[in-house]
């Protein structure tokens, strides 16, 4: 069950290089079993069309890793950041 969505953005970097693509996309919230399905990943500058499929993630023993390999990866791990950082800033707000 979908209980929130939102909009995070975030800095990927391209395997180990120094390519950084700034990113934004679309979060849903499932509280079921608490994961979260991130969609829509586009480029700042440009509008147009998902630039990366979408990916489903949970936070597990402190690591965001996906759901279907139990595995974390650079994305996953940028997301989950920014996740959290809109998390606690909803938090902060509602206090």
């Amino acid at each position: 069950m979908i209980t929130s969505t939102y909009s995070i953005a975030l800095d990927f970097q391209v395997d180990n290089s120094k390519l950084i693509i700034p990113l934004t996309a679309d979060v849903e919230v499932h509280r079921s079993e608490i994961h979260y399905v991130i969609k829509n990943f586009k480029a700042r500058s440009d509008r147009n069309g998902s630039v990366l499929p979408d990916i489903t993630i949970k936070k597990k023993n402190g690591r965001w890793v996906h759901m279907d390999s139990e595995q974390e990866s650079h994305l996953s791990i940028q997301v989950g950041k920014s996740i959290e950082a809109i998390e606690s800033s909803q938090l902060t707000e509602t206090k």
